[in-house]
Formats: structure tokens, sequence, C-alpha cells
């Protein structure tokens, strides 16, 4: 309490006086110039660099988009046996899996096979161990288990019927879609979803593209005729890139090709299916094709007032740094007039320590005070005044 009335018996002047920083001018062209550029560089970056190049003044978000496909077109080619087969859409985009994801058949080898005892060439061996328990199975001279399997079905079935199929020129139809739900959740950008178009480009509402023209988008290209003997697994990816506050929004497509990158030892891409005709017979198919791995995505934008404030602070700080090297260069850098500057800019105090071990000594001389015994003289008084206490209390 005595406190709080002290503080209030104080001067007001005195109570709520202001401290500023005192500022000392340097009369030196080459101090001023130098301040000046190192400020007009950081104002350059702040402006050319912060907000025009890397556009500070937005602010982003990244999402994830929706993608659908519907597949339109057929092909019919020849076998290595002569015979003439017609392959639709459902066939040669067989198995459908994930939306977005295609598989575009490019070769397909058929097997007509039948229950029976064989070499089976799925399994290898060296001895009859190797082999299945239980079935009689011996293992041959060729290196393979003989035993009940899937056989060829018939004289001359021993090899498949291979078609290689032109689908170079399959439509697809992709509709494609994306919103950004932090920016703008009512907006929402996409593919004209009411009919497929084929011609022209992206910022004409073209929304349908052959299977070429998706290998011509990758980088490095990759050409059909190449992929279509083992095959492909290929991304494609949509990329909306939009100014949520505009109406309007075109992606760009990337294109890559993948299984050369995860495998380069076993490229190309292949699956196999049965298609059963009977009890005890089947059709072994093997299909090699383009495997489009298509995704939407992309990164909205919009001016952000937050965002102007943060980096207009965050620059403006860096100004701090021009004084602080002029600093630093004026009394390292100038040669000659170093020590001047040095004088002018700090003001150096006596040394306190000295003053206070001054008035110490005198203070002890003063009241007569003798030298502190040092430490081993403590210890002995400590113990010597322990002991004579102890012997007091008993």
């Amino acid at each position: 309490m005595g406190q709080v009335m002290d503080i209030l018996k104080e001067d007001v002047d005195r109570l709520f006086s202001y401290n500023t920083m005192q500022m000392v001018k340097i009369l030196d062209k080459f101090l001023g110039i130098l301040n000046n550029v190192l400020t007009l560089i950081i104002l350059s970056y702040v402006v050319v660099y912060v907000f025009i190049i890397d556009k500070g003044y937005l602010e982003y978000e990244q999402a994830k988009g929706i993608t659908l496909t519907h597949v339109h077109g057929d092909a019919v080619s020849q076998g290595t046996k002569g015979d003439m087969k017609y392959f639709s859409a459902s066939e040669i985009t067989y198995p459908g899996l994930e939306n977005g994801n295609v598989m575009v058949a490019t070769k397909i080898e058929l097997l007509k096979q039948k229950r029976g005892v064989c070499l089976d060439f799925t399994m290898p061996c060296t001895s009859t161990e190797d082999c299945s328990d239980g079935v009689g199975a011996e293992c041959t001279e060729e290196g393979f288990c003989k035993e009940p399997s899937w056989c060829p079905d018939g004289e001359g079935n021993h090899l498949a019927d291979v078609f290689k199929v032109d689908t170079a020129g399959l439509s697809i139809w992709v509709k494609s879609g994306i919103q950004f739900m932090r920016l703008k959740p009512e907006k929402f950008f996409s593919f004209d979803m009411t009919a497929p178009k084929a011609e022209g480009h992206l910022e004409d509402g073209r929304n349908t593209f052959t299977v070429r023209d998706l290998l011509d988008a990758c980088e490095p290209m990759v050409r059909y005729e190449e992929i279509s003997e083992l095959g492909a697994a290929i991304e494609v990816q949509f990329v909306w890139d939009c100014n949520v506050n505009k109406d309007k929004c075109i992606p760009h497509i990337q294109a890559r090709r993948v299984d050369s990158i995860f495998d380069p030892n076993n490229i190309g891409f292949k699956f196999e299916y049965p298609h059963y005709t009977q009890k005890d017979k089947r059709e072994l198919v093997t299909v090699r094709g383009i495997r489009l791995y298509i995704r939407s995505l992309g990164t909205g934008e919009m001016v952000s007032t937050a965002a102007i404030i943060l980096k207009l602070s965050t620059g403006l700080t860096l100004l701090g740094l021009a004084p602080i090297i002029a600093d630093l260069m004026m009394v390292r850098c100038f040669k000659g007039r170093s020590d001047i500057y040095f004088s002018r800019k700090f003001d150096l105090s006596e040394d306190f320590s000295e003053v206070f071990e001054k008035l110490e000594a005198e203070a002890a001389e003063k009241e007569g005070l003798e030298e502190p015994a040092d430490e081993d003289e403590e210890a002995e008084i400590d113990e010597a005044n322990w002991r004579r206490r102890m012997d007091e209390e008993d």
C-alpha cells in the first residue's frame, strides 16, 4: 500500500515520461548513398519479386477434383491364325475399375484350354518335390511339372491366337471438375458434362480426346506404335489453376509415362483373365495395353487482404537491414575514418567494475573491517563453533 502511495505522489511528468532513441546524423555522402541503395534494393525485392513475380497478394488452396470417363469406339483385327474378330468398346476397355481410370487394349491373346494332365508351364521344377502333392505329378526333362492342369484344347491350340488391336483413335470423354472449399465453396469449375466435344482446344470447351492425343501430351512424348506391343502405364492430370473470383477456368493437361519410372526392368502393362465356355473348358485371355490413370487437381487463388498485410509487414521489416549494414561498413570498412565514426556513434562509459571495487574498498577501510578470512580459516571457525554448541547441549 505504501508503494502505491509513493507512486501516486510522484511527479506526473516523470511518471508518464517518454523515452526516445537518440539518432546520430553522419554527414557523409558515401554512407548516405550506401543506405539509400540498400533500401532501394530491398524495396525492389518486395515490390518486384514478392508482389509481381511471386504474386504475394494472393491466397492459395490446393484441391483434388472429380473425374469420370466414357469410352467410344471399336476395332476389328485379324489374328495370327487367320480369324477376323470384332472387339467392342467394353471388350477393349475391360476391366473397368476406379472412376477416371481407363484400360485400353493394344494386343489380345486368346488361348483355348481344357482340364487334363499336361505340362504346367507355371510350375517350374528340378525334382518331383517341387510339384503339387497327391495328384501323381512328376518333374519332366523340360523342367516343368506334369500334373492336372489347364491344357491346350485340341491339336494346334498350344499357341495363343494373337490379335493386335489398333485403338489409337479410341475416343475418351472426360468429365472433369474441381471445387475449392476453403476459398469459395459455392464455385464449381468443370468441363461441359452434357455432351462430348472432340474438336478444338480446351479453351473452346473440348472434353473428348483420343488415346493418341493423350500420348502426345506426355513429356517426353510417347508414340503409340512404340508401346502397342508391351503396353504402358500413363498418368494424365487435368490441372485446374483457377482464380476463384472469375466465372470460368480452363485447365491444362500434364501427362507422363510411369511404368518406365517405377520398374524400368519390367516395362509395359498386362493382365490375364479366364472366360469359361464349359465346365472343363475355358479361353484364357491375355491383354496388353495402355493403362490410363486420369486425375483432376489444381490450385485456387484469390486476392487476400491478409496475405497483402503479411507480405507488406515482412517486407518492411527487411528495411531495417539497410541501416544495420551501413553501420557495420561505417565502423569497419572505411579506412582512416572508422575511428571517427565509432567515436560519434558510440558513447563509452567509464569502467563501472573498477569504480564499485574502489567504493567498496573505501567503505571497508572507513569501518575498520579486516580482510575476510580465506576458505580454510572459515571452515575451521565453523567446525569449532559447532563443537562448542554440541558440548553445551551435553
